[in-house]
């Protein structure tokens, strides 16, 4: 029986949503929910309206503003200049995905879930074995390019859900205790903080385009069918998230009354599934963790083995780039996650605010905006991320900023809740806006001609 077009943006919404959900929800990210509720404790709800915003709703935002404004990048940033979104697409892909969260998929898997399952296997051996054969894996489904949607949406994920689902669905039935107080002043603050560590606004950003390519090659173009499986597959993944990220949000929050509160975050989703379900809630964890890995290493490989195709100008094939991101992954893979997170946490400061500020402007009406706000709102975003780098970088030396720069730095509006640069941005954008108008300037990028033909 023949579907009709609604049915058929219903079932392409959903796989590729899936899909979409796979790759978000893939290396560290089952460490952090927990981490919150657990440190939230009877604060949890608040603590999870901030997990909401930065790794839920915005993540999945950024793929949809990626969606509308043409589905690339260098689309998205064109407003700021012609140059800017090649810039900022090599630095995340080559800083965040290549050489970050590629290879922590890898010591993820390796050391919060394969250790699970093979305890008594010697770590040192167990490496070894593991993380190449876990690339071999990767690469086996990255390298046709044609079906990494379809073999992530209509295998992995549902694995990965049901797994995960069933852990979820235990906690609420059974759960551990009352969530405690545990004395933490700011639970909205931690939650919006550590969705940060998440990446996943970049994320969309440099992985978006599998999922904009996978609605092209099934004959979508633009026009209201391609916008309603646009937000159609968004609404799938954040659904995803929240049943997922809130599930194991609240199972931290009803453990806070029973584990110590110094257990490791690396170790503390296990010791808690293993206090709600024993050995063999621990061995589905484990399981969960290396197909959450594994999804988010096939999509983030296939991308990258897409630019390197396309910055090599075609003389390196999409094959050789997969397989070029494969081996050098496996080998950054072997330093362990640590060692990999060390080396996140400064492009994240850096980065994060023009991120999630280019995603707010992509989602807003065009008419709103001219090419000034985009200039003025990016420079000052840009300007707060490295304070922020700046800042954490001196703490980490034992020093501190000039007293006249955190005296600035605190008397802006929403600082303590991790947003310091909003507003900052917001002026930019408003008198680059105002400049604009006055010159007299016409506005250069991301036209409606640039977009893909109309339907």
């Amino acid at each position: 029986m023949a579907q009709t077009g609604q049915q058929r943006v219903i079932r392409d919404s959903v796989i590729v949503g899936l899909a979409m959900f796979a790759v978000f929800f893939g290396a560290g990210n089952l460490i952090f929910p927990p981490q919150i509720g657990f440190l939230a404790g009877d604060g949890w709800s608040a603590a999870l309206v901030g997990l909401l915003i930065t790794g839920m709703v915005l993540p999945v935002l950024s793929v949809v503003a990626l969606g509308l404004r043409g589905g690339t990048v260098e689309r998205l940033c064109a407003p700021i200049a012609p140059w800017f979104g090649a810039a900022l697409l090599f630095v995340t892909m080559l800083g965040l995905a290549w050489l970050i969260a590629v290879p922590r998929t890898a010591s993820v898997a390796f050391e919060t879930g394969f250790r699970t399952l093979a305890p008594a296997l010697d770590p040192k051996m167990g490496i070894w074995a593991f993380v190449p054969l876990f690339f071999l894996v990767s690469t086996y489904f990255a390298l046709d390019r044609s079906r990494v949607i379809d073999r992530i949406g209509r295998v992995l994920t549902p694995l990965l859900l049901g797994l995960l689902g069933l852990i979820v669905v235990w906690s609420v039935l059974s759960p551990l205790g009352l969530p405690a107080d545990t004395g933490e002043a700011a639970p909205f603050r931690l939650g919006l903080l550590t969705g940060y560590q998440t990446g996943d606004v970049f994320g969309g950003i440099m992985f978006g385009i599998i999922f904009i390519e996978a609605f092209r090659d099934r004959g979508y173009t633009p026009g209201p069918r391609y916008t309603a499986a646009l937000w159609g597959m968004a609404m799938v993944t954040f659904l995803g998230l929240f049943f997922v990220y809130g599930g194991l949000e609240y199972l931290g929050a009803t453990g806070s009354g029973v584990l110590d509160l110094g257990v490791p975050q690396a170790g503390l989703l296990t010791a808690l599934v293993a206090q709600l379900a024993g050995k063999i809630g621990a061995n589905m964890l484990a399981v969960a963790v290396l197909l959450a890995c594994l999804t988010t290493a096939v999509g983030a490989t296939a991308v990258l083995g897409e630019y390197i195709q396309k910055w090599t100008r075609g003389r390196v094939g999409y094959k050789a780039g997969v397989l070029a991101v494969s081996l050098t992954s496996l080998v950054q893979a072997f330093g362990g996650v640590d060692y990999i997170v060390a080396l996140a946490e400064p492009i994240f400061l850096l980065l994060y605010p023009v991120g999630i500020a280019i995603v707010i402007l992509g989602l807003l009406p065009r008419a709103w905006l001219n090419d000034g706000v985009w200039k003025g709102a990016t420079i000052l975003a840009i300007l707060m991320g490295v304070y922020g780098l700046v800042a954490s970088l001196a703490q980490k030396m034992g020093s501190a900023m000039p007293a006249a720069l955190q005296h600035m730095h605190e008397v802006i509006p929403l600082s303590t809740s991790g947003f310091a640069w909003l507003l900052p941005a917001l002026v930019g954008g408003l008198v680059g806006g105002g400049l604009w108008k006055l010159s007299g300037r016409s506005d250069a990028g991301a036209a409606d001609a640039e977009r893909l033909p109309a339907e």
